[in-house]
């Protein structure tokens, strides 16, 4: 008898004789052959291509072979030893330049599939290049898990596009419903898709390397060159500045605080509400653009709070990496902060989202510098905890267990390729 216990599926050994996940990896060492499908990657610059990157790194390093099928950017992203690399040529999206959208029909995914022969197929994106692969791993009988990455139903709103949010909620669950598990970044997120209808969900939560994100990366030097004074306070916000982050409701926030509680926001990233944003900040904005590797590290490390204002992240990585550099968070309470946030231990949680209640925050936190640093002190102790090692392996002991509990033959028949074939076309079975 199956049970979930947070978020990990488990066999309970007393109503059954299958052996427990662990033992499964115990007796079967072997490497694994996994084919990982994503319409995003390195060098784009995001929480999806940062944490499959990381799934690729672990995976690799215990000898398995992998296969990356992903978008063709203009220059050659992160390569892995043991890594294969199917890059598809597409065309990047008008309103968002950076992203690709990869042009792959099923014939294509069948035939890259089909020359790799992986033991499993994880699908990463929804969107045209993770269709392909889902239609034709069902085809060629390969048994397919996903995990869900984004909450685009949500972020419709911020593109003027809220009336599509049920017909995407449609799909989304069409679409992770016919894979034989949807991994979630956090409970909250989990429960989320669980009320909307998804089945055989199981938790992958995210890590951070607490010793390249360290507090010991604080450079006095460069926070004088960037301006700041020794009793400002330096509130950071990482990401990229796109409409889904809500950066309008931060920046009106941010003009709300008063002069005295002195007050400076840094701004690493960039995207398309870049030019307008830059345009009518307030004068005790800097913006930095992106920032990679050692730079990153120092650049955080300069900050005495960092901001996470989005409302539709399904985790924010960023929140890890800004703990582990020693800064409290501040967020609002929906999925993602309220799930890594300590309310009043690592960060503060704001009940409202409101410009003048993230404002009030601001000011609050900022008139108590003691207070600041001890909740940095205790968000750091929470992200030395956060293992890509340990949560990583789980993943791989999930594609162990799925495989082990399945029938080789099942998968050989084409019956699940056939029912594939047959639901994709056939707008009812979305409902």
């Amino acid at each position: 008898m199956d049970a979930v216990v947070s978020g990990c599926i488990v066999i309970d050994e007393r109503c059954c004789t299958a052996p427990c996940m662990s033992t499964l990896v115990e007796r079967n060492p072997a490497p694994l052959r996994i084919s990982i499908v994503s319409e995003t990657w390195f060098p784009q610059i995001n929480g999806v291509s940062h944490t499959l990157d990381k799934l690729v790194e672990h995976c690799c390093s215990h000898g398995d072979e992998l296969q990356l099928i992903v978008p063709r950017y203009g220059r050659e992203g992160v390569q892995h030893a043991g890594a294969r690399k199917t890059a598809l040529r597409g065309f990047p999206l008008p309103c968002y330049p950076e992203v690709m959208l990869p042009l792959a029909s099923p014939g294509r995914l069948r035939r890259e599939l089909h020359r790799f022969a992986p033991q499993l197929v994880h699908i990463a994106t929804e969107g045209t290049l993770g269709l392909a692969a889902l239609r034709a791993a069902g085809q060629l009988g390969l048994p397919v898990v996903s995990s869900y990455h984004t909450n685009f139903p949500r972020y419709l709103e911020g593109y003027r596009l809220g009336r599509l949010e049920p017909l995407a909620w449609r799909y989304l669950r069409w679409f992770h419903n016919r894979t034989r598990m949807t991994l979630c970044p956090t409970p909250s997120i989990q429960n989320l898709l669980e009320a909307r209808g998804f089945r055989r969900l199981a938790l992958w939560s995210r890590g951070v390397d607490s010793g390249f994100f360290h507090p010991q990366n604080r450079d006095a030097g460069l926070r004088r060159s960037l301006g700041f004074l020794p009793r400002e306070t330096v509130i950071v916000y990482l990401g990229r500045l796109a409409a889904e982050k809500n950066l309008e409701m931060l920046f009106d926030a941010f003009r709300r605080v008063p002069a005295e509680a002195a007050c400076r926001l840094l701004i690493i990233g960039d995207g398309p509400l870049g030019e307008g944003l830059r345009e009518k900040a307030d004068p005790r904005c800097v913006f930095v653009g992106y920032r990679r590797g050692r730079e990153l590290a120092r650049m955080l490390a300069v900050g005495d709070l960092l901001v996470f204002p989005s409302l539709t992240d399904t985790f924010g990585n960023v929140m890890l990496e800004g703990m582990a550099s020693g800064l409290p968070v501040l967020g609002f309470r929906v999925p993602g902060p309220q799930d890594v946030i300590a309310d009043g231990r690592t960060g503060r949680i704001v009940d409202s989202a409101t410009a003048d209640c993230l404002a009030q925050a601001i000011f609050e936190l900022a008139a108590d510098r003691n207070k600041l640093i001890s909740m940095g002190g205790q968000a750091r102790a929470f992200a030395e905890n956060q293992s890509w090692y340990r949560i990583m392996e789980e993943v791989r002991e999930k594609y162990r267990h799925h495989l082990a509990i399945t029938d080789p033959s099942e998968f050989r028949s084409g019956n699940e390729g056939r029912a594939l074939s047959r639901s994709s076309t056939d707008a009812e079975r979305w409902k």
